[in-house]
């Protein structure tokens, strides 16, 4: 089960992502050669039946894919109807276009995913929380076992969390709370929770922007924090039922929070506060995968979510190799009037190359140790 739900998430991902470099490339009548599914042997074709067609393949490696543009940069003995629909003879919009294609059909295809699933009507666990570790944050500000938290803000700049006359976000799941409040830890932004609190009534409770920035990355959040999911068995679940408007709303919210902590994550990685302990591969991958689809349809929804827009940001890094380097290389030719020179791409690929390498190989690295070690 875990290989299978493995091989359709990369199928899905992958193949929406050159889909969108694909369509844009037709649209802006770039001639594409090829728009391969997997790397390696070739298991299936399906060959061009018109000049200028597109041979579609399944390949054997389907750890990625690619979309193949004629360029005259790659291809000789080129006549001239396709020098005309080459990539590299386009103009500067339409190859920036093609390029930003890719990661964007990712974002949609998160944004689709949480639509329908938002439409289906989910099953969601409540806010409920659990009894708070001694000494965290929460314990601190006097919640216990069985607050559940309804509403969730933002705590202003300027803030030290005495004044809380701020607009709160109604908080119906555990699921939207727990993004809500990864999004703060990771910006570092303190927030306030309107806490349905036994006895007294609704209460406000705020974590002050101090104590959020006193959270250490390379632990346990929630536990630091204190805010934990209630281990009430059987948990307090309901029907999360919304019209179109709504789940338009909410998915945009839902891809903007992921977005969000899936780029400060990044940067937490890149600037050492997080450790590259919690980088995973393709081994890791496998496994969440497999584990999703055994939960069930919504977890499976929210894995693929999650994935999708976690590859749409990494080809957006500036990586020479990737879709985020292409866009930097067209930055500085929209910028100078002349495209960057073949030596300093050359240079950079290189560069990139073995970025990747180092980043593939700690990521497998921490798969395997998590495999053998637990």
């Amino acid at each position: 089960m875990t290989l299978i739900s493995f091989l359709v998430a990369i199928v899905i991902l992958v193949g929406f992502h050159e889909f969108g470099h694909y369509i844009v490339a037709k649209w802006c009548g770039i001639a594409v050669e090829r728009f391969s599914i997997g790397f390696g042997p070739v298991l299936f074709r399906k060959k061009p039946s018109k000049p200028l067609g597109t041979e579609f393949v399944l390949s054997a490696i389907p750890l990625g894919g690619y979309v193949k543009m004629i360029d005259t940069r790659t291809h000789t003995n080129l006549n001239a109807e396709q020098i005309a629909h080459a990539f590299d003879q386009q103009v500067l919009w339409k190859r920036s276009s093609v390029v930003a294609a890719g990661p964007f059909a990712n974002f949609l295809l998160a944004f689709v995913f949480l639509f329908f699933l938002y439409m289906s009507g989910p099953l969601q666990v409540k806010a409920v929380l659990d009894e708070p570790p001694p000494n965290s944050i929460a314990a601190k500000s006097g919640l216990v076992d069985g607050d559940e938290v309804r509403g969730f803000a933002f705590l202003p700049d300027d803030s030290d969390g005495v004044d809380m006359s701020v607009e709160f976000t109604p908080i119906d799941s555990w699921n939207r709370l727990r993004w809500k409040l990864l999004r703060s830890m990771m910006s570092e932004h303190g927030f306030v929770l309107q806490v349905a609190h036994e006895g007294s009534g609704d209460t406000r409770v705020a974590f002050t922007h101090e104590e959020i920035q006193s959270l250490q990355l390379k632990n346990d959040m929630f536990l630091q924090l204190g805010l934990i999911l209630s281990k009430d068995n059987p948990l307090p679940t309901f029907r999360l039922e919304l019209g179109i408007i709504e789940s338009i709303s909410r998915s945009f919210e839902r891809v903007s929070d992921i977005t969000a902590v899936s780029s400060l994550s990044i940067w937490s990685l890149i600037t050492g506060k997080a450790s590259l302990n919690q980088i995973s591969g393709p081994i890791g991958i496998a496994g969440m995968a497999g584990q999703s689809a055994n939960s069930g349809f919504t977890a499976y929804i929210g894995f693929l979510v999650l994935i999708s827009i976690s590859l749409g940001l990494m080809n957006l890094l500036p990586l020479p190799m990737l879709d985020g380097g292409q866009l930097v290389f067209d930055f500085f030719e929209l910028i100078r009037g002349k495209a960057v020179s073949a030596n300093v791409r050359e240079f950079t690929s290189k560069l990139g190359v073995l970025g990747i390498l180092i980043l593939t190989g700690i990521a497998v690295f921490n798969d395997l140790s998590r495999l053998f070690h637990g």
